[in-house]
């Protein structure tokens, strides 16, 4: 490997470091890592913190300042080419006199899409785009924004706690605690970066959840709880406190008086109707919750994944055998054979205490004919307002 391409991978690798200090508090904008580099050196570093914020660009512009003229830019994703509730960063980059980029990927998101590539070719900006050694790890730091500019939903991961024996409840409905102290941390930290976490109606009527962040530090993401009718008990903690964390409430109908109640509690009542939840999860997508944690029981779990909406799962496996009658991880019918098993990929291992985690990714459903293309999340396609990069 000659010393330029080195060099390359080294400022890269650290644009990707700095980028995962958003993680948890971007959406529903991308994680971008961004870095000046001058002679060899770092004349300025920046990633974006949050919606409204700084772009990862214009923080190291305002770093790097005169340096800024001649230097190489290395960023994870395309600079951007509109107004949003900041300046073009593709037009920030040519008036400090960049005159080099490197960027990892091209951004999906409608607004941008090679306008910012475009713009910085025009200036006279040398650009390096899309190489394969860098675009695959950007697409993964940024896998919830990918999927939801390019298909609508969000990218949902289903953490649960299974026994040996693959349940997760004592046959008396005993669930706390299967997993160790070490697994509940890591549940809380995965908390912390999520956007929102999701349960159905069953899980807050036998558990009564918080969905707070506790074992680590960190902010509460948003609440979802899926159910039918909206019908849950009036004293639960999560519509307790729901004037204070974001809580919405997917319902496939609702009575008038019901939907009423819940939102004097501080919920917002979305209707999935007969689209169900691939409707509900389209909603999240469209008020920019992209990236989903569902903790939800064996029977939202199954629903999910016979929809094909999952797309990882995170399961801590402890070491205790619960017995025959127990709840199972899903309530699905099993399959006769074997062959119609869904065999996940990418899968990972990882011992937490005394417990296994396993991590692993959902394959998508085959492409078929489709009635219409998939489409954006609502933010991702205006002109103006919280749109993704803004």
């Amino acid at each position: 490997m000659d010393e330029g391409r080195r060099d390359d991978d080294r400022f890269m690798d650290e644009a990707f470091r700095l980028a995962e200090n958003g993680r948890g508090a971007t959406h529903p904008n991308p994680l971008v890592g961004a870095l000046l580099v001058k002679d060899g050196r770092v004349v300025g570093r920046g990633w974006h913190p949050a919606p409204g914020g700084p772009h990862a660009e214009a923080a190291a512009l305002r770093e790097a300042g005169d340096a800024s003229r001649g230097a190489t830019l290395y960023c994870t994703l395309e600079p951007c080419a509109h107004q949003g509730r900041t300046p073009p960063c593709a037009d920030a980059l040519v008036a400090a006199g960049v005159t080099r980029a490197v960027v990892a990927m091209r951004d999906p998101n409608p607004l941008v899409d090679g306008r910012g590539l475009e713009r910085l070719c025009a200036a006279g900006v040398s650009v390096d785009s899309g190489c394969g050694r860098w675009e695959g790890r950007a697409r993964v730091q940024n896998a919830a924004f990918v999927k939801a500019v390019t298909s609508g939903l969000p990218l949902v991961t289903c953490k649960a706690a299974v026994s040996l024996d693959g349940k997760v409840a004592a046959a008396g409905g005993d669930g706390r605690w299967i997993s160790g102290v070490e697994s509940r941390r890591r549940g809380h930290a995965m908390r912390a970066v999520a956007d929102a976490v999701m349960v159905g109606a069953g899980t807050v009527r036998r558990d009564d959840p918080e969905l707070t962040v506790r074992l680590v530090q960190g902010r509460d993401p948003a609440r979802v709880i899926v159910s039918s009718a909206g019908d849950l008990p009036d004293d639960c903690r999560l519509l307790a406190t729901a004037a204070a964390v974001r809580t919405i409430v997917l319902v496939r109908d609702v009575d008038a008086a019901v939907g009423r109640a819940l939102e004097a509690k501080g919920a917002e009542v979305v209707t999935m109707g007969a689209g169900g939840l691939r409707t509900g999860l389209r909603a999240l997508a469209d008020r920019g919750l992209l990236d989903i944690l569902c903790e939800g029981g064996p029977g939202l779990t199954a629903s999910l994944l016979a929809e094909r909406l999952v797309d990882r799962l995170a399961v801590f496996v402890a070491p205790l055998l619960v017995g025959r009658g127990a709840p199972d991880l899903l309530a699905a019918p099993a399959v006769t054979s074997l062959a119609d098993a869904l065999r996940v990929t990418d899968v990972t291992w990882e011992t937490v205490g005394d417990d296994l985690l396993l991590r692993a990714s959902v394959p998508a459903r085959e492409a078929g004919p489709q009635a219409s293309p998939p489409r954006a999340p609502a933010w991702a396609r205006a002109a103006t307002g919280a749109e993704a990069g803004s």
